[in-house]
């Protein structure tokens, strides 16, 4: 009886062992369209800055291995810093005060010239999924959007704060309008 047992329990463990063996292996989640990639990209750019989406798609296969979600914070180029104290001292100094505020807006400008632009130099997948100066400027304009919906954020209504951080919201806003087309053409 014993033998029996011992003999029925050898077997299924060698029945599922064959079965592990020969199972198929499990594949990555399979891609998706160009067009859903599209309309998932705009979803995470267009969104106002604070939104779900970036989260969400960033941590959602296949979303995160097809989209580019490097980031680099608010860094502004070395021609551009010196254009910007050239111009404009007051606003280069408020745009280095201030960058700690835009961070997330920043990081949602990177994600839309990463994944709608032709630039290739960062890591990651690039999909180009729209490297048109139309698509460009609709970018910037959310960026500055959103950095103004984040100085809202930051110091409310009433308080003169909120000024200048708008100020150091337009310096972004402009080096990225006029400078920044290597950036997203490559």
């Amino acid at each position: 009886m014993a033998t029996r047992v011992l003999s029925a329990i050898l077997s299924v463990i060698l029945v599922a062992t064959l079965a592990l063996v020969s199972a198929p292996a499990a594949s990555a989640a399979p891609s998706v369209s160009r067009t859903k990639l599209k309309a998932v990209a705009s979803k995470v750019e267009y969104e106002t800055v604070g939104g779900s989406n970036y989260g969400h798609y960033k941590n959602t296969s296949p979303y995160n291995r097809q989209l580019n979600w490097t980031k680099d914070g608010c860094s502004v180029p070395g021609k551009v810093e010196l254009i910007a104290v050239g111009v404009s001292p007051a606003t280069y100094g408020l745009m280095k005060l201030y960058e700690h505020v835009f961070r997330h807006s920043c990081d949602r400008h990177d994600f839309g010239y990463r994944n709608y632009g032709k630039n290739t130099s960062t890591s990651g997948p690039h999909p180009k999924l729209d490297p048109t100066r139309t698509r460009k400027n609709s970018i910037d304009s959310k960026f500055y959007s959103n950095m103004k919906v984040q100085c809202e954020r930051a110091y409310g209504t009433f308080n003169p704060a909120r000024y200048m951080c708008k100020g150091a919201a337009y310096g972004f806003y402009l080096a990225v309008k006029k400078k920044a087309d290597k950036a997203f053409f490559g």
